[in-house]
């Protein structure tokens, strides 16, 4: 591809898709504590919550028509990095067989028995994830197509007008940025490696794009994509309420949505038109993931 056309490229992509038609977030939903959820893998929360819908408005029928399925063609090893992502070659193989595309699912790297910090002994046969932590300075540096983000709201960083000091501060406001991974940055082999372990066409068959929020901060409200996701916590506690009905229902006739903390490591996939909304977990001054949306 050319090099060139790139900076065009993730333009469309990115006003395409970050902003996912939000919804508003409803008070009461999000302010309620998170209940208690379910073993890993399986279709995952024990424990329904109810939503004030006063706020909710319908999304419409555009987005709606843009859902697709992406076919995937595995091509993976052992060890490889979707492997990294779910913890084991069990767990993928098991997800990629009876899961995708069919519901929400939570994978607690804990109970792959990983690394954490409350129980540092693990089993060896799981795999740590492929990011674990993020470089902040460098990707100011690099990126080009970071944007500040504050309970729907949006606007571009622009490096003239906010420093790197500035930015951290604006995050440690509540604020939150988004940065859309490039060729320029130095998580794009990471990219690169999950689209042809998933058999997608490379540099373009995902969108990787890394969260990083400061305290009680929502970057997006209550939304839909009209592509698969998965989620990987890579720093701190994030708090999630996601719809517990299929896609395809009306808004007014979602009735039950599902709520989980991630913390380090946990991987969570969100099928398709499927409402959900995140918010940093209490306690936490900044909190870190990364989205793969499959395109």
């Amino acid at each position: 591809m050319n090099r060139a056309r790139l900076p065009l490229l993730y333009s469309l992509l990115y006003h395409r898709f970050s902003e996912s038609f939000p919804m508003m977030l409803s008070s009461r939903a999000n302010n309620r504590l998170p209940l208690p959820i379910g073993q890993q893998n399986k279709a995952i929360y024990q424990h329904p919550a109810e939503a004030d819908r006063d706020d909710f408005s319908d999304i419409g029928a555009d987005l709606r028509l843009q859902q697709h399925e992406t076919n995937l063609r595995i091509r993976e090893e052992y060890g490889g990095v979707l492997s990294a992502l779910f913890g084991s070659d069990e767990i993928r193989d098991s997800f990629f067989a009876h899961t995708y595309g069919r519901s929400v699912s939570y994978f607690r790297r804990s109970s792959c028995g990983n690394v954490s910090e409350e129980k540092p002994q693990f089993d060896t046969k799981y795999i740590s994830p492929p990011i674990s932590g993020i470089d902040l300075p460098r990707l100011y540096i690099s990126n080009e197509w970071t944007s500040l983000r504050r309970r729907g709201s949006q606007d571009m960083l622009d490096k003239e007008r906010m420093s790197y000091q500035q930015m951290t501060g604006y995050i440690q406001g509540g604020g939150s940025i988004i940065i859309p991974i490039t060729p320029d940055d130095y998580l794009f082999p990471i990219k690169l490696q999950i689209e042809r372990a998933l058999g997608l066409k490379e540099e373009n068959g995902t969108t990787m794009n890394i969260y990083h929020s400061g305290p009680s901060a929502v970057a997006l409200n209550i939304h839909y994509d009209a592509y698969p996701v998965f989620v990987l916590q890579v720093e701190g506690n994030k708090e999630w309420i996601i719809q517990d009905n299929s896609f395809g229902r009306p808004i007014d006739d979602i009735t039950r949505w599902r709520n989980v903390t991630m913390t380090k490591g946990d991987l969570l996939y969100i099928p398709k038109g499927v409402c959900h909304a995140a918010t940093t977990a209490k306690g936490f001054n900044t909190t870190t993931h990364v989205t793969i949306g499959l395109l």
